[in-house]
């Protein structure tokens, strides 16, 4: 097996290899962040991941993770999602240059086609011809009408700002709703966030979805502190 090969599945099958090793994240540690890269690399289909903000936890979920995913398929239609399209924005620029270093295209080959840009992209490895993009960005109070996806990761959909009245609170868990109906059935949704009130998305998950409805599919990773 030459040096590429080796690396390529090295990378391919773990998150904390690629993350640390190719994407530059060498704050990522075992010690630190184990439990999150084990409950993004699980099986399951919903997995809900509530730490407190500076852990890394949207440098591993909406970006490295995303990469991950789509080397080992890239068929895979993604919505990054966040409160404000600005941020999802964001995470995808990041995503669009480690996908343009050489760190991954040496060992990769390239990913960038003709769409590219801040709000979708398509990667050259794709091979089925989806209407739906590689990646999709999107933010609270936006819909994807039409469009389907296999995974959606909503990164910080509450903030102190939409989480001082149960009323603003209520307009992000709709928007949370309204996703379940464009992820496909045996789709993948992952939720990484702070708590910032009772009423928020994780208070509502917690409270409605694991305890009232089951999801016995659901990983949840949890700090003591939060």
């Amino acid at each position: 097996m030459g040096d590429s090969e080796a690396m390529r599945n090295a990378a391919k099958k773990s998150l904390f290899i690629l993350a640390s090793c190719f994407l530059g994240y060498k704050d990522v540690t075992p010690s630190t962040h184990k439990s999150i890269i084990l409950a993004l690399e699980s099986d399951t289909t919903r997995k809900l991941i509530c730490v407190p903000r500076g852990s890394l936890k949207s440098s591993l979920g909406c970006v490295a993770f995303p990469i991950w995913l789509l080397i080992n398929n890239p068929n895979l239609r993604i919505l990054i999602d966040s409160e404000l399209f600005t941020n999802s924005a964001t995470f995808l620029r990041e995503i669009r240059a480690h996908l343009q270093g050489s760190a991954i295209t040496s060992v990769f080959g390239d990913f960038k086609t003709r769409i590219w840009n801040e709000s979708e992209i398509v990667i050259k490895q794709r091979t089925h011809p989806y209407k739906e993009a590689s990646i999709t960005v999107g933010g609270v109070g936006t819909t994807k009408v039409g469009q389907h996806f296999d995974v959606i990761i909503g990164d910080d959909y509450n903030s102190p700002q939409n989480s001082k009245t149960p009323e603003m609170a209520q307009k992000v868990i709709d928007h949370y709703k309204y996703n379940l109906s464009i992820l496909e059935p045996e789709g993948t949704y992952v939720i990484i966030g702070t708590r910032y009130s009772e009423n928020d998305l994780i208070g509502y998950i917690l409270r409605e979805q694991l305890r009232v409805e089951g999801f016995p599919e659901t990983k949840l990773y949890q700090t003591e502190d939060v």
